[in-house]
This record gives structure tokens, C-alpha cells and sequence, in this order.
């Protein structure tokens, strides 16, 4: 007779019941169940120890069983497993089981509540609880699906009144004391400047839990004082700004948000405070179209917007205000109207203070209704965020180091991310600004213009300077001016006509640099040049559309085939031994240099390559060697926005040799047909100063549209490049010395901006008039919608020191440089002078005069509402 197989121990049965297929998990807990009535005892600590560290330490495939298994030990067990030894098991044992299902977590969260004398025995354990709880909602975003979000939130809420039920299990100081330990462990997980991916906005439900407005400012206050790192500050309320998008009815976030800029303020964060709006503000007008999210959108508007001390940010969001107002005008609710006057009348304010410039004109036009000047008054009146300093140099000096910044002339952030990353490339910023023209003063007109502007960048004693002349000199004919462009586009513009204008006129002997000299100012600037984008013999590969509601470019040339149709291409090239097309190559081409001293531009970005195909069906080969200044890197379409790739790694994808099959066949001379094929590419030459542009971007055929896309990638500091030399392969190293950011969720519009570092390797951000100095890490921690667009390296060579210097001195420069600099310095101090003087004699009549020259005032009587300037259905913001 067969004796009945043995009954698995305790961790058999778990083991089962954890990882097995659905047949071993039913009979696991058929042999748990009669293990247990067997045994009949309370399970000893061994025990213990052994299902926590089963559960714990093992990847869990059948994660749904674990609220099971809690219920059924709860009544088995003498002592809390969670508390068998000084770590938090907590957290380990929330991300093992609920960490991939907010749903889950809520099962879990809600039966280890249910059952806390075993499991929440001590307040200890109750504290080591509630931290897992905010560590593990971390990680939780948001799902796009609306059915999705609305079981997201209902889970997310019944966490929430999971830890509110364990609150209230203790007196009034212990359940004080377990909200404030989540609002710690909230904050450390926002202001950490290391973390790659915004924190889940699931956590917002552990800022609803202060409930009491004194006890937010208490908590803001309290983290403002202690924390002592302005970027992680930085960092933590620009996550609950964005979170917005998230809650768009709650209004708890916008009273965190208030508590948060009133705390600043007191402290005179500034910088801090104006960074923020300069990233926030964009987004936070966006939300302004949807009408479930303008109360508490209006608020932040006005807060990030109305205590501005330069026109800059105001300047970049004007075209966003219009469309607002366009939006809002066309909504007859008594709320959107309201919300329309606040915004004009904040739009009026910020056009008085910064008056007497021509973007102006449009808006002006806009305003849908009449601005309320008592309101008006009332703004112009609020101290700004400005610094203070005992005099603007030294505020200059300050703030951005001794940098200086570029105005943004109307949506022209895409000129100017790609001028201060040529400043900082200090190769060709010493060679523009050493630069000896030639005679003709009509030649060389962009290099001209970037000659002064370059001088003044690095000598100015200014905050800001206007780079007009040259947007006029550099922009293409096909960008629609006062319209946002695409920043690869400009820059492959300029350095294509540079070079054009470089061949055409080349540099004179110094015999000849008298005679340019005594050229007056006059003379040698020639205004409102447009220069067209011509061939010219030049090769170029277009990157990315531009930025612009609907606005095409101007194709110069053939394009990517992912954006057009295949009735849009040209015939497919041919695969023969003359083939000499390069245009798949993703190589930014310069075109042949046929003198024996290279230009400027290649000199400085030019290197060369050879594109081999190879027919597979007659083994025929085709080479082409062409000089390129950047290569475009694309994103496989294997690897996923979730799995992170390195620049590196995309570096070697395009490298690597690619098959020429099916669509991508190409025409074999010899076989007189379509062929697969191998297309090599080998870098022959590499550039002193590399330039990669990763292309964020995916055309859909069908519909015609672009979007972004998000992939996760680390900028490596440094690179390699496989080089072919006649005589061997050589690695050559490239060091990460600036980047042009895309910021936007959409390739249609955005905004850019620069980080660069300089000779010492402090690194600093360039955006538009603003600059201020900053860690790498902030560059390293971007996530979208903030894309690095365009990444500049330098070669990293023995000869190291020719160009250390972040600038020349001045007195070895042209006696041209020199004097135009001067001239500056001269017209800034005296600036200044007369700025004083108005101010002695204006102080304390400002608002008096502002009233004098506008009669308005009749028809708007003041507000009757007692929150200040600006009308809102809440006061969660003071103003």
C-alpha cells in the first residue's frame, strides 16, 4: 500500500503558492491549509523570519496572492514579521508586492491596516509603515487612459484613508508627528537633484493630508529654513508645479504652491523663485485653456509672472498669452471672464513696466477687454524678485557670474541656445572675435555681426544684450519672423552661410586690417541684411521641422524620408561606383575644401567620413568621401522610451553597418534593379569640436504628424569615436562641453535654452536674457518634456592649453574690438547715471503718473474683493 507523499513545510507551500503556475499555486494552498491544521500551534519566530524573508527577498511572480497570504497569517502569527529586525521591511516588502499595481498596493495597504495588532503592533511600526507607503507611491505616475486615471485616483484615495485611519488610532501629537514624518519623506523624494523621473503625482495625497492652511506654511517654512541647497528647492517646487497638470480640480497643490513662493520670498530666494518661472510659466499658461484647471492655473500665473524685474520671460510667453485670450474670449461663462480680465490686467501691468517695445503691437490688439488700472497700479506696486545688490554690475556679477545673456526678440530662444553655445565653444570664439575680414565691408556680413556680438558677450559689463542685428544678418528667409523656429535648423543655416561667405571673401594680410580699421562703425555694419539660404554646392541634411503652429519650411533639399510621403522623395539613389549621395548618411555636410588652410568652420566643427554600400546580390561596392560638422543620431526602433540608452550607445548604433532591405532597398547599377544592400559608415577625420543632434522626434506617414519622443538617455560626459586612419583604427575622446535643450511635449512648439561649461568646467544655463550658474547634475537629471537637443563636444587632445582662456585679452584683439567694447562700457555706465537720476526724481510718484496718463481709471472702480489684485474663486495664493 502507497503511503501519502509528505506535506511541504511552511516555505514549500509559500514557494508554491509566490512563484508557481496557477495549478501549483491551488494545491500550495491546499498543503498550506492542511500544513496548518496539522501543526496545530502558532507558528514559532524561526518560522517567522523565514515567510518574511521568503516574501521579501524573492521576485514575486504571483503578487496577487500576497493580501491572501496576509489574511491568512494574521491569525497565525504570535509577533509582528515586519518588526524582526532594525530595517525598514516595510518598504522592501511594499515594492517587492504592490510596486508595479497602485491597485494592488491599496489591497495590500488596506489588509495590513485591517490587521494591525499583528502587523502595525507599535507606533514605531506604524511610522516604518507610513514612510513605505510614500516611498512606493512614488513611483506611480499617472496613466494617459482616462478609465485608467479614474481607478489611479480611486486607489490612490484609498491609501490615503488607510493612513488617516492609522492617524487617528493615536493621540493628537503622535498623529501629528506620523503626517509630518510622510511630509519629510515626500520632500526628500522631490529634492533629490539625483532621481531621473518626476515623483508620481500619486503622492499629492499625502499633501492632502494637512489639511489646515497654518500647518502648510508651518511645514513649507520649516523645509525653506532647513534646507540649504537652492537647487533642491528648485527642484521641489518645480514637481508640484507640475504636478498640476495632474490635479486639475484639487486645490491642495495650489495652497502647497503658495506657501511654498511666500516662504521664498521671505528668504529672498530669488534666483530660485525666478527659475522656477521661467521653467513653469509656459506650461502653466497651457493649462489655462482647460477650464476645469484655470482657477488654480490663474493663480500660479499670476504668481510666477507679476514680480518680474526683466522683460525676458515675459517677452518668450506673449504669442502663449494670445492664444489664451483667443481661447478665453470665445468662452461666455461668468468664470472664464473673469479669468480673461485677471490675465489682461496682469498682461497691462507687465507692459507698463517694460514699455516701448514693437511685439506690443499684436498684443495690444489681443486684450479682449479693457485692463482695470486700480488693479494695474496695485502690481506696479509689489516689490520684485530682483536681488539686491549694491549696484547692477555687481548684480550682473552676481547672478550670472560675469555671463551674459541674450533678449529674446520674439520666440527667437531657438537663436539664441545656438549663439551661446558657440560662445562657449572657445575655438571658434577666439577665432570670430580674432578675425581679420577682408576689405569689402558688404563681405562676411554674419561673421562681422558675430565678431561684435561675441566681444560684447565676453566684455560687457550688461546683463543683457539685443542680438538683432544678428537675427536679421542670420535668419533664413523661410522662418515667419516673431515665430518659433528650430534650433539645428539655425545653426546648420549659419554655419552653411558662414562658410559660404568665408569662401567667397577670404581673410586679408594684416597689411590690409589698417585700412578696415579706420572704417567708421557706420561703414562696416550693414543693416536689415536677410541672407538667403542658397545651395551653393552645399550638402545639407535637414534635422527637424520647425517649431511653428503649421508653418512649413522651405525645403532647400531633400529631407528625411520619415517626413514625407514616398511620392515626396526623390528617386531612390543608385548604388554604383560614382554614387556620391550622401543624404542617408544622417552626416551634416560642408561640401569640399579646396584651399590648404581649412575655413573657420571646419576648421573648428569639420571632420570626414566615408559611406560605403555594398549590393549583396553582385557584391559590387560604392564609396563616397565627404566632410561633414555633425552627425545626426537616431533612436532604434527596438528600444523602448523605457529602457535608457546612453549617447554612447546611440554613437556606436549609428556606426554599426545597416541592411538595406525591403522599402530601403537601393538601385545596384550593375544589377540594373532594386538590391539589398550593407551602407557602412567610417569616419576618416574627427573634428575638434563634435556636434551630435539626437533627433527626438517620429513622423507618423499616416497621419502626417510629429511627435516627441521621451527616451530615457544619459548624456555621457564623455564619448569615443572609432576613427580609420590609413594606417590603423584610433579612439578618439570627446569631452561634454554644452548642450541646446528642447523644452515642450510636442515638436510643434517649445522652447530652448543652453548649458555650458567654460574653461574650469563650471557649468552655467543660458536661458534667453537670464543666466546663473549651476551643477552638471541639473543638466544630467532633465527629464521630459526637457530634451537635450543638440550636444557639443570637444576633442580631447595631448595638446591640450592653445585655447584655455575662456577669452583673450582684450588689449590683443583688434583696435575695432577694442573700441566698440569701449564704446559699450561707456553707454552702460551713462545709462545707469540717467537711470538714477529718473528714479530720484519719479520715487515715490510712479503710480500718480501711471493714473495721469491713462483716464481708464473712471471706468474701472476697484476690486471689490479683498484678495488682492487679481480676482479667483479660492485664496489659496496671497498676493
Amino acid at each position: 500500500m502507497e503511503c501519502d507523499p509528505p506535506i511541504p513545510d511552511f516555505a514549500e507551500c509559500l514557494l508554491q503558492i509566490v512563484s508557481g503556475t496557477p495549478a501549483e499555486v491551488c494545491q500550495g494552498w491546499v498543503n498550506l491549509r492542511q500544513l496548518n491544521e496539522e501543526v496545530r500551534k502558532d507558528i514559532d519566530l524561526r518560522d517567522v523570519k523565514g515567510i518574511i524573508k521568503m516574501i521579501v527577498d524573492r521576485s514575486i511572480t504571483n503578487v496577487t496572492q500576497i493580501p491572501k497570504l496576509l489574511v491568512f497569517f494574521s491569525t497565525r502569527l504570535k509577533i509582528n514579521p515586519f518588526e524582526a529586525n532594525v530595517d525598514n521591511n516595510y518598504t522592501l516588502f511594499l515594492k517587492n508586492t504592490g510596486g508595479n499595481d497602485i491597485s494592488l498596493l491599496a489591497d495590500i495597504v488596506e489588509v495590513l491596516t485591517e490587521h494591525d495588532t499583528i502587523y502595525l503592533s507599535t507606533f514605531m511600526g506604524n511610522l516604518k509603515f507610513c514612510e513605505a507607503i510614500v516611498t512606493c507611491l512614488a513611483e506611480f505616475q499617472m496613466p494617459p487612459e482616462s478609465t485608467a486615471i479614474k481607478k489611479w485616483k480611486e486607489s490612490s484615495l484609498r491609501i490615503q484613508n488607510n493612513i488617516k485611519i492609522i492617524c487617528n488610532r493615536f493621540d493628537r501629537d503622535n498623529s501629528e508627528n506620523l503626517k509630518i514624518t510622510c511630509i519629510k519623506t515626500l520632500y526628500k523624494i522631490i529634492e533629490d537633484l539625483e532621481r531621473n523621473s518626476l515623483p508620481g503625482a500619486a503622492l499629492v495625497i499625502i499633501l492632502q493630508l494637512m489639511e489646515n492652511q497654518e500647518a502648510i506654511q508651518s511645514a513649507v517654512q520649516f523645509i525653506v529654513s532647513n534646507t540649504h541647497n537652492d537647487h533642491n528647492l528648485e527642484r521641489a517646487l518645480k514637481t508640484l508645479c507640475t504636478w498640476l497638470s495632474h490635479w486639475l480640480k484639487d486645490d491642495c497643490l495650489s495652497r502647497w504652491i503658495s506657501a511654498f513662493i511666500k516662504a521664498l520670498e521671505d528668504k529672498k530666494k530669488y534666483s530660485v523663485l525666478n527659475r522656477i518661472a521661467d521653467d513653469c510659466l509656459p506650461m502653466t499658461i497651457q493649462r489655462l485653456k482647460i477650464p476645469i484647471a484655470r482657477p488654480h492655473s490663474l493663480a500660479l500665473f499670476f504668481c510666477l509672472l507679476h514680480k518680474q524685474s526683466t522683460p525676458a520671460l515675459f517677452h518668450r510667453v506673449i504669442k502663449d498669452i494670445e492664444h489664451v485670450l483667443m481661447i478665453l474670449s470665445n468662452d461666455s461663462s461668468e468664470a472664464a471672464k473673469k479669468i480673461t480680465q485677471s490675465v489682461v490686467d496682469c498682461t497691462k501691468a507687465l507692459m507698463m513696466r517694460f514699455p516701448c517695445h514693437p511685439i506690443y503691437e499684436s498684443l495690444e490688439k489681443c486684450l479682449p477687454v479693457k485692463p482695470r488700472m486700480s488693479v494695474v497700479d496695485l502690481i506696479l506696486g509689489k516689490s520684485l524678485w530682483q536681488e539686491e545688490t549694491r549696484n547692477d554690475v555687481q548684480n550682473i556679477l552676481f547672478i550670472n557670474e560675469g555671463k551674459v545673456g541674450l533678449t529674446n526678440l520674439g520666440n527667437t530662444c531657438y537663436m539664441n541656445s545656438v549663439l551661446q553655445a558657440l560662445v562657449m565653444t572657445r575655438q571658434f570664439c577666439h577665432e570670430v572675435i580674432s578675425y581679420k575680414p577682408s576689405a569689402d565691408t558688404n563681405a562676411n556680413v554674419i561673421l562681422r555681426k558675430l565678431q561684435n556680438l561675441f566681444a560684447l558677450l565676453l566684455y560687457s559689463k550688461r546683463r543683457t544684450l539685443s542680438p538683432t542685428e544678428v537675427l536679421q544678418a542670420s535668419r533664413p528667409s523661410y522662418f515667419t519672423p516673431g515665430q518659433q523656429q528650430d534650433s539645428s535648423e539655425f545653426l546648420c543655416h549659419l554655419l552653411d552661410v558662414m562658410y559660404e561667405q568665408e569662401k567667397s571673401h577670404p581673410p586679408q594680410s594684416d597689411d590690409l586690417e589698417m585700412k578696415i580699421l579706420k572704417s567708421t562703425p557706420e561703414e562696416q555694419d550693414v543693416e536689415d541684411m536677410n541672407v538667403e539660404s542658397e545651395d551653393r554646392g552645399i550638402k545639407r541634411w535637414i534635422t527637424e521641422g520647425d517649431l511653428t503652429e503649421g508653418t512649413p519650411l522651405e525645403r532647400k533639399t531633400q529631407s528625411l524620408a520619415d517626413f514625407s510621403d514616398g511620392d515626396d522623395l526623390a528617386q531612390t539613389p543608385q548604388l554604383s561606383d560614382s554614387h556620391s549621395d550622401s543624404t542617408d548618411s544622417g552626416i551634416q555636410s560642408v561640401g569640399g575644401e579646396d584651399s590648404s588652410t581649412p575655413n573657420l568652420v571646419h576648421r573648428v566643427f569639420g571632420g570626414e567620413s566615408k559611406i560605403t554600400y555594398q549590393c549583396a546580390q553582385c557584391d559590387t561596392s560604392s564609396h563616397n568621401t565627404d566632410k561633414f560638422r555633425d552627425l545626426q543620431l537616431c533612436f532604434p526602433e527596438e528600444i523602448q522610451e523605457t529602457t535608457e540608452v546612453s549617447v554612447q550607445d546611440l554613437i556606436n548604433y549609428y556606426l554599426a553597418p545597416e541592411n538595406l532591405t525591403g522599402d530601403n532597398k537601393y538601385r545596384c547599377d550593375k544589377c540594373m534593379k532594386l538590391c539589398d544592400a550593407q551602407r557602412i559608415i567610417k569616419l576618416l577625420r574627427a573634428p575638434a569640436h563634435l556636434i551630435l543632434t539626437l533627433k527626438h522626434f517620429h513622423y507618423d506617414t499616416e497621419s502626417r504628424l510629429r511627435t516627441k519622443l521621451r527616451h530615457k538617455v544619459r548624456y555621457d560626459e564623455k564619448i569615443q569615436l572609432n576613427v580609420s586612419t590609413p594606417i590603423s583604427n584610433e579612439t578618439e575622446t570627446y569631452q561634454l562641453y554644452a548642450a541646446v535643450v528642447h523644452s515642450g511635449y510636442s515638436m510643434d512648439y517649445g522652447h530652448y535654452f543652453t548649458y555650458a561649461s567654460d574653461s574650469k568646467q563650471n557649468w552655467y544655463k543660458f536661458n534667453d536674457s537670464y543666466v546663473y550658474k549651476t551643477p552638471l547634475d541639473e543638466f544630467k537629471s532633465l527629464e521630459p518634456p526637457d530634451t537635450p537637443y543638440i550636444l557639443f563636444y570637444e576633442k580631447v587632445t595631448k595638446t591640450e592649453g592653445i585655447y584655455e582662456d575662456d577669452k583673450p585679452e582684450l588689449a590683443t584683439l583688434s583696435k575695432h574690438i577694442q573700441d566698440l567694447v569701449e564704446r559699450d562700457i561707456h553707454a552702460y555706465d551713462e545709462e545707469l547715471r540717467k537711470q538714477e537720476e529718473k528714479k530720484k526724481c519719479q520715487r515715490g510718484r510712479h503710480i500718480s503718473l501711471l493714473r495721469r496718463n491713462d483716464n481708464s481709471d473712471d471706468e474701472n472702480p476697484p476690486p471689490s474683493s479683498c484678495r488682492g489684485a487679481i480676482d479667483m474663486q479660492t485664496n489659496q495664493f496671497l498676493f
